[in-house]
């Protein structure tokens, strides 16, 4: 009976066969592609804060410039007289537009009724300091405006001695009607040309209107 030799053969693995982790090459590739779209998506959101952001500004100015114009237009087609002189045009040097109005209320205003007074003034101004359009309720008044009792006209006068003593101007209540303003332009006689200029984080609006008075 023959013997059989028993031959053992051994394979030799291969040690990189079961490997599963990412080379330095890969983990490289993986972490630019990730960059980059974190990058852009940044950037994007940025963009679009960045004009949203513009498109406040914006709207706040329109609303801004929109509330000032509508309520002097309002106001001045009612109004008896206007106290303003204005040029006549926005372009001579020597006589510039104003960036102030004042006129005779056409109503006597509810809060102040009980002074019995025939004549109530309103003046719009542009405060340089504060970029805001002010708006003022007065009266004229030839006494100190702490005690005085009768009110005159605008341009009423009196005759002291050889002088002419002109009223004056009282203020009875102050109030803010629209902010970012930082140029108002006023011209012109029955028809009135108003230029508003509003600036919010450097975004300009301008805005124009013209007016016609019914009384004057």
């Amino acid at each position: 009976m023959l013997n059989k030799k028993t031959i053992f053969t051994f394979s030799k693995r291969n040690p990189h066969k079961f490997l599963t982790g990412f080379t330095l090459i890969e983990v490289m590739i993986t972490l630019n592609i990730f960059i980059f779209v974190f990058v852009a998506c940044f950037a994007v959101y940025f963009l679009a804060q960045k004009f949203y952001q513009k498109a406040e500004n914006r709207a706040e100015t329109l609303q801004n410039g929109r509330i000032i114009l509508e309520r002097l237009n309002r106001e001045i087609r009612q109004a008896v007289e206007i106290v303003s002189a204005f040029p006549q045009s926005p372009d001579l040097p020597s006589n510039p537009p104003l960036s102030e109005i004042e006129f005779e209320d056409g109503h006597t205003p509810s809060p102040f009724a009980y002074l019995g007074s025939d004549y109530y003034y309103i003046r719009y101004y542009l405060n340089e300091g504060t970029n805001e359009v002010i708006r003022q309720d007065r009266v004229y008044c030839f006494e100190e405006c702490g005690v005085c009792l009768s009110y005159v006209r605008w341009n009423d006068f009196q005759i002291q001695g050889e002088e002419q003593i002109s009223p004056l101007a009282c203020d009875l209540e102050e109030r803010v009607i629209g902010e970012y303003v930082t140029g108002l332009a006023i011209w012109g006689a029955n028809l009135i040309d108003i230029t508003l200029i509003l600036e919010k984080n450097n975004e300009i609006v301008n805005l124009k209107t013209k007016i016609a008075g019914r009384n004057f």
